[in-house]
């Protein structure tokens, strides 16, 4: 019977403090899942595309709307534990597969965007990524403990280094209007 008391309140604590670690990171995690939700939605009209560019200038701005205002909300939140920023690996993990699958992607197109002449827009709107990705690393990267800071920031550099294939795909060296 005493054995059942000490039982519950490790529970308790326990139950309580993986509630905390997922409310103080959730909105975190609601930046990265709007994120990859657009990533996705991007992903999906690459994929469609063969002549008309709307839909994917149209995704691809609703992406860089996204991770800038996901930037400004995670600049706004409290600083992370430990425990919070380990949470946060997996999900950075799979923001770097969906990005990676809409680089592939988006290179698969390569000669639709030069068809169209579009290789200017297309760089400039995979620098308008790269840059307001950054920010939000940065910004995500600042709520980790400091002594955490270099491997988050390692750990999102696979992001950018994704971005910058795409940049360096679509180059004026590499990507030739017809």
């Amino acid at each position: 019977m005493h054995f059942t008391a000490p039982l519950v309140l490790i529970t308790a604590v326990t139950g309580a403090h993986a509630f905390v670690i997922q409310r103080d990171a959730k909105p975190i995690l609601d930046v990265f899942a709007k994120v990859q939700t657009d990533i996705d939605g991007l992903d999906s009209a690459v994929k469609g595309w063969t002549t008309d560019p709307a839909p994917v200038l149209d995704a691809s701005n609703k992406l860089v709307t996204t991770i800038g205002d996901g930037a400004n909300a995670v600049q706004g939140t409290g600083d992370l534990t430990l425990n919070e920023a380990i949470s946060l690996l997996g999900p950075v993990k799979d923001l770097k597969g969906h990005a990676q699958t809409l680089v592939n992607d988006l290179k698969g197109k390569k000669d639709v965007v030069q068809k169209a002449g579009l290789c200017d827009a297309v760089s400039s709107q995979v620098t308008d990524i790269s840059g307001k990705s950054k920010s939000l690393i940065d910004a995500t990267v600042s709520k980790v403990p400091a002594a955490a800071q270099k491997i988050a920031q390692q750990q999102a550099q696979g992001i950018l280094d994704i971005l910058k294939d795409a940049q360096t795909a679509f180059s004026a060296d590499n990507c030739k209007n017809a």
